[in-house]
């Protein structure tokens, strides 16, 4: 596990596809994606696998700098959804999440899933049902729903 942030970036028109990977943390540094003057942003979190308090901080000064610009969230792990939930800023009011990982149990494997939900199968905070990878069981949603989907309404 590296202990780097990783940033590929894909610029097409005024839109920015950033890639994230590795660790948010002090010695993140946001200077390539800095000053893009673009009008949307599109982050990966994907390959993001800690995140700290200087890293937060960090992040939400970042965005707070992107002048109004449309923000996309997709592929959030269990780590940024949880931050996005606890501390204010970390999202603005231009912030959408279009996927994010939710954390799910099957009790015939007896192993947590993270699996890829989509912003749209989430109806009234309640978990859409999922089949186990590995025996097709249904799977068990592994948090609170309330507060694991607190983000949803949050702007």
């Amino acid at each position: 596990m590296s202990n780097q942030l990783s940033i590929q970036i894909n610029i097409q028109n005024d839109t920015a596809s950033i890639t994230l990977a590795g660790v948010i943390n002090e010695d993140s540094n946001f200077d390539k994606i800095k000053n893009l003057n673009l009008k949307k942003y599109i982050f990966d979190f994907d390959k993001i696998n800690i995140i700290n308090s200087c890293g937060i901080r960090d992040w939400i000064k970042y965005i707070s700098e992107l002048n109004n610009a449309e923000i996309i969230y997709e592929n959030c792990p269990q780590i940024i959804i949880e931050q996005i939930n606890m501390v204010h800023g970390f999202i603005t009011s231009k912030t959408e999440i279009t996927s994010f990982y939710a954390p799910y149990f099957c009790d015939s494997c007896d192993k947590e899933t993270k699996i890829l939900l989509k912003k749209a199968e989430i109806t009234n905070n309640k978990a859409p049902e999922k089949k186990c990878p590995t025996c097709s069981d249904i799977l068990e949603f592994d948090a609170l729903e309330k507060q694991y989907f607190h983000f949803l309404g949050q702007k």
